[in-house]
């Protein structure tokens, strides 16, 4: 699935959202992206105001994920993960693209396996894991969100499930729009 409202783009989100059964009375947007290579919870909303409210300036909300890297984690690169690593990234608005390099925010990381993290970054920069490990000369080979916005990817048991927010999470959503 292509994180994309965009119609002409084969496998968007809204076409797999049809494939499923489900076709929204209003139009529908992502809250925030997940790139090709990942996979795991999105959030999908008919309320605009949704987007921009938890993903620009102070509102950004935390984002986990489960990763797998391609060799063994070292402790103290996963202190550099915790403190900021420094790493360039691309930000687009209005067709113009302008080059970052700066230190990630810090991060809470924990280590699950040999290969295996758990992290919740708190800003959503480009690729922003994969080049946070890349810096620290590891390849990602799996990464998947289990969590945003403190909403949990748990009760959905395989790819392409979905629920709707339950009136818990709804309030949530409320107080952070209004």
């Amino acid at each position: 699935v292509i994180c994309t409202t965009d119609r002409s783009i084969r496998h968007n989100i809204l076409e797999e959202l049809e494939y499923d059964g489900y076709f929204p009375p209003h139009r529908v947007f992502p809250v925030g992206r997940l790139d090709k290579d990942t996979s795991g919870l999105i959030l999908i909303t008919s309320d605009g105001r949704l987007p921009n409210s938890v993903l620009r300036g102070q509102a950004k909300q935390p984002k986990t994920y489960q990763v797998k890297v391609d060799k063994k984690l070292r402790l103290d690169d996963l202190d550099h993960l915790r403190n900021g690593v420094v790493i360039t990234t691309y930000a687009q608005r209005d067709k113009q693209k302008k080059m970052l390099t700066a230190p990630t925010l810090p991060s809470i990381v924990q280590q699950t396996g040999i290969n295996s993290l758990e992290i919740t970054i708190f800003e959503g920069r480009n690729r922003q894991i994969r080049k946070m490990l890349e810096a620290l000369g590891y390849t990602v080979v799996m990464l998947h969100r289990v969590e945003f916005m403190k909403i949990a990817l748990k009760p959905l048991e395989k790819e392409g499930d979905w629920v709707e927010l339950n009136l818990e999470e709804m309030r949530m959503i409320d107080e952070l729009i209004a």
